[in-house]
């Protein structure tokens, strides 16, 4: 076989693969009522936040209401009611979302970035297999939350550092995940085409074996979002976090500082507590509805 049917082969086995992962992930937007419904949320909550730099009814640390019955059920002026303070949970719902969303998907940016360039090294270069795997086990077998609370109340509690701080610790198992698709695909005949063919080894690494991983590294992704918004909710509960006023999940540790639910103030907890449960829940909607398309490839 000459150099140049190796290298016309290897063009149509990549346009083939990648016309096919487009095609599902279409496929599986369109049809797919459980990954609909997960964008409808998920877009529902981006929206939400691009909205809160744009527009808030309240300062979200004012005191707005000066009344005496303070926290303040659900009206039409303060809708979601207000703290014990007189302040508007709406609103500080609402600017919560930031700092959520924002640490969450940063975190989950660079989990990606670290394990995905790990595990595609580990699995196709056999010096770094080692190495990398054993680092791995280590970050593995560590307890996270401990550790992450440990750090961030060392560490000025800023959302990179509480992000990378995430990614170093949530890394592995991605990474494991990866190498074993890499391992897998190492000795196909469109990675034999390519070596033949004199491709460089970066390019059939981050080219070749990214692209043909792009299902599995797509569905971790979005659990990894998951997992971050969940870890930066508790730090910011117990006050490590990288907020103290402005999250979701600070509001639930000031709502629990004063007794909110003893108080009967129910609205001041519920909103934040169940947009982190729904959103947590449409990450992994829109990923089990991914995983399911992709294994009918």
């Amino acid at each position: 076989m000459t150099t140049t049917t190796l290298t016309s082969s290897r063009k149509k086995e990549k346009s083939r693969l990648g016309n096919g992962f487009v095609a599902v992930l279409g496929r599986a937007v369109i049809k797919r009522k459980d990954v609909k419904a997960g964008l409808g949320i998920m877009g529902f909550f981006i929206l939400l936040d691009i909205i809160s730099f744009i527009y808030l009814p309240h300062n979200p640390l004012a005191v707005v209401d000066y009344g005496p019955n303070n926290p303040y059920p659900p009206s039409w002026q303060f809708p979601f009611g207000t703290t014990n303070l007189g302040q508007d949970v709406f609103s500080e719902w609402m600017f919560g979302a930031q700092a959520t969303l924002l640490v969450g998907f940063l975190a989950a940016l660079m989990t990606a970035l670290l394990g995905v360039t790990t595990g595609i090294i580990a699995g196709y270069l056999k010096t770094w297999d080692e190495p990398l795997m054993r680092s791995a086990d280590v970050i593995l077998t560590l307890p996270s939350l401990p550790l992450l609370i440990v750090a961030a109340a060392f560490l000025k509690p800023s959302d990179i550092n509480v992000a990378i701080l995430i990614a170093v610790l949530s890394w592995a198992g991605m990474s494991r995940t990866v190498r074993s698709s890499v391992l897998s695909l190492k000795h196909l005949p469109f990675v034999e085409v390519a070596e033949l063919s004199n491709v460089p080894t970066w390019k059939i690494m981050f080219v070749d074996m990214l692209k043909h991983t792009l299902p599995l590294i797509l569905t971790y992704s979005l659990f990894a979002v998951g997992g971050a918004i969940l870890t930066v909710a508790s730090l910011d509960f117990i006050g490590v976090g990288p907020v103290t006023d402005y999250s979701w999940g600070s509001m639930i540790s000031l709502s629990n500082d004063n007794n909110a639910l003893l108080q009967g103030a129910w609205w001041w907890p519920l909103p934040p507590g169940l947009s982190i449960a729904i959103l947590v829940t449409a990450l992994a909607l829109i990923a089990y509805g991914l995983e399911a398309a992709y294994k009918n490839m």
